[in-house]
């Protein structure tokens, strides 16, 4: 059953060249100690555990309920490629993607704050620009008033000089 072992290959290594089939160390999460236990319990490749119930895994001693469940997903899931990590790479590959599909949604909820702030300093920038002519025409109105008043200021003083200049120019000296 168990074809010749090549000098430096292990059992695996033979089976796998031997019969096409793929040895269960190959697998993910599968190491010496497991391998061995499979083996000696009549699992010699990933195409056998892969056609498993996971009922039978189970019987095995020494894989419970979860170790059985990730194991018969994983054989299920492997293509016998060079990578048999085929499943974490398309699940990478789907975090990944949702990654992008994050951060594209961040990234257009910022462009739409920035528009928004954009408008709002439009905004702003207008209003203050009303405000400021406002205030210039405000201060040139007090400017005048003040000017008038000033100007009023000055020919009530001048008419009091005037008329003071013009009191002691009509009132003739007493002689005596």
């Amino acid at each position: 059953m168990f074809p010749a072992r090549i000098a430096g290959q292990t059992d695996g290594q033979a089976k796998e060249s031997d019969s096409g089939m793929t040895a269960i160390s190959k697998l993910r999460g599968v190491g010496p100690a497991l391998s061995r236990i499979l083996e000696e319990n009549g699992v010699h490749s990933v195409e056998a555990l892969a056609g498993m119930e996971e009922l039978q895994l189970r019987s095995i001693p020494g894989i419970g309920a979860g170790r059985a469940g990730l194991l018969l997903d994983a054989a299920r899931a492997y293509n016998g490629s060079a990578v048999p990590e085929c499943n974490d790479l398309n699940a990478r590959l789907a975090a990944a993607e949702a990654a992008l599909q994050a951060a594209e949604e961040r990234a257009a909820k910022a462009q739409n704050k920035a528009r928004k702030a954009k408008r709002q300093a439009a905004q702003l920038m207008e209003e203050f620009a009303e405000a400021k002519v406002k205030a210039r025409k405000k201060a040139k109105k007090v400017k005048a008033k003040a000017r008038k008043a000033i100007e009023k200021e000055k020919a009530k003083a001048k008419a009091i000089l005037a008329g003071e200049g013009a009191e002691k120019k009509k009132k003739p000296k007493k002689r005596a």
